[in-house]
């Protein structure tokens, strides 16, 4: 049986001064069989002189402005590949990251994740691998959580690689609210395996101008991220019904992660909570019976469950720098990090892994490079 052929195709709007690391990245894979797709989304930067400097090396696509959404269907669009991952122009990915992907690929899979460690704008290691996958997550449990919750854990868009028969069923993507990818990682249990690679294979860039990443805490973010979710519900919701998979209520009542957005955007910004009529008592409630129901370590249940009763009971110049800690890592004081990574709370780094391994290459670290 011939090995599988992997498209990689990077998403780009303004992001020259990062773009050329992640299409270096994808060119320096050690798997041999790969196709590099670089989607130009109406930048008004330097991108294009970047992307033409790879010359043949690379397929590219320009195109006027059409979001994220746009630029994953055009790539797919021109795409070969068994194996296709959208990487974000400001990602980068290991070079080994293909062939790992490949050797834990098999039948019935629909989608592969793992993990990706944050870098800054220079592409040093922030300190924080994520997600801190449960332990033993296997592709039953992905399921049974996406059922019960509409969420499981599961990384951003460039820690993701999807099976072309399943992007067939969803291409071409309507317009999103936000990332592309959520859609796909949301109904992609429903369709097949979702197996876990629980290790590094990306570096994931927090450098300010992130929708996803808090640099700082952003208190505006929250109350857009419970209207995504929602989103997200609605289009889980439509597949569930054609494949005849029954959601029982409201399956964001028992998502942990979901729950934390609407703790703090009923704390920092209940004004504009869009939620009506919800209070910060009934979803802490709800979410501390949550977090002992969920497959996770027990360290990681408590704490959960500590910091929604913080955010509960402390006035809002207290809760302020708790709510910061969980979103914006790089607030964290440094005795709290190493408390809650020996707690495995957080995921500790590898042992025996020297802090370098978890920054980008020298070679891609470098601003604006291009081929």
């Amino acid at each position: 049986m011939p090995q599988p052929h992997v498209s990689i195709i990077v998403d780009n709007y303004n992001y020259a001064d990062y773009l050329g690391a992640a299409v270096r990245s994808a060119l320096d894979q050690t798997y041999g069989r790969v196709e590099v797709i670089v989607v130009d989304d109406g930048s008004t930067d330097d991108s294009r002189a970047v992307i033409e400097a790879f010359g043949d090396r690379i397929r590219a696509v320009f195109q006027p402005n059409q979001g994220q959404s746009g630029a994953f269907n055009s790539g797919f669009a021109v795409a070969s590949g068994d194996i296709v991952l959208f990487l974000d122009a400001d990602d980068a990915l290991r070079a080994d990251a293909a062939a790992e992907i490949v050797a834990a690929w098999g039948e019935g899979v629909v989608k592969a994740q793992f993990c990706l460690a944050t870098v800054d704008a220079e592409g040093c290691f922030l300190g924080n691998v994520f997600p801190n996958f449960p332990p033993g997550l296997t592709a039953a449990m992905v399921r049974e959580e996406t059922i019960r919750s509409g969420l499981y854990p599961c990384p951003p868009t460039s820690g993701n690689a999807y099976a072309r028969a399943f992007l067939l069923k969803m291409m071409p993507l309507r317009k999103v609210l936000a990332g592309a990818d959520g859609p796909l990682n949301t109904v992609a249990p429903l369709y097949g395996d979702v197996v876990t690679i629980d290790r590094p294979l990306g570096y994931y860039r927090v450098h300010g101008r992130n929708d996803g990443a808090h640099r700082t805490l952003a208190a505006d973010r929250f109350a857009r991220y419970v209207r995504h979710d929602a989103d997200r519900i609605s289009y889980l919701r439509e597949h569930a019904r054609r494949l005849g998979i029954p959601l029982e209520g409201d399956p964001l009542d028992r998502a942990i992660l979901h729950l934390q957005y609407r703790a703090a955007s009923l704390k920092l910004m209940r004004a504009q909570h869009p939620i009506a009529g919800e209070t910060l008592p009934s979803v802490v409630g709800r979410a501390v019976r949550t977090a002992w129901r969920n497959h996770d370590r027990v360290t990681a249940k408590l704490f959960l469950s500590l910091w929604f009763l913080a955010v509960a009971v402390l006035p809002r110049p207290l809760a302020e720098p708790v709510i910061a800690y969980r979103f914006a890592p790089a607030s964290r004081p440094q005795a709290l990090k190493r408390l809650l990574q020996r707690l495995r709370v957080l995921r500790p780094p590898a042992r025996g892994a020297a802090e370098p391994e978890l920054s980008l290459p020298r070679h891609l670290a470098a601003g604006k490079l291009s081929a």
